[in-house]
């Protein structure tokens, strides 16, 4: 049976460490640069784009 890769979605960056999204967890995980790039290139992982509206809780 093939593996389907784990959705997850870059939040954004603060410093050095990137801030990823996994599904079902209500924090994002902070990864350092050689995780992220690895990650990005590995089969194991498909990254999607987070909206504005789902990175700003606030509403005007």
């Amino acid at each position: 049976m093939e593996k389907k890769p784990i959705k997850v979605k870059l939040i954004g960056k603060k410093g050095n460490s990137y801030q990823i999204q996994f599904p079902n967890l209500k924090i994002p995980v902070n990864v350092d640069e050689t995780v992220y790039h690895k990650m990005l290139h590995s089969n194991e992982y498909e990254f999607g784009h987070v909206s504005k509206m789902q990175r700003h809780s606030h509403s005007a």
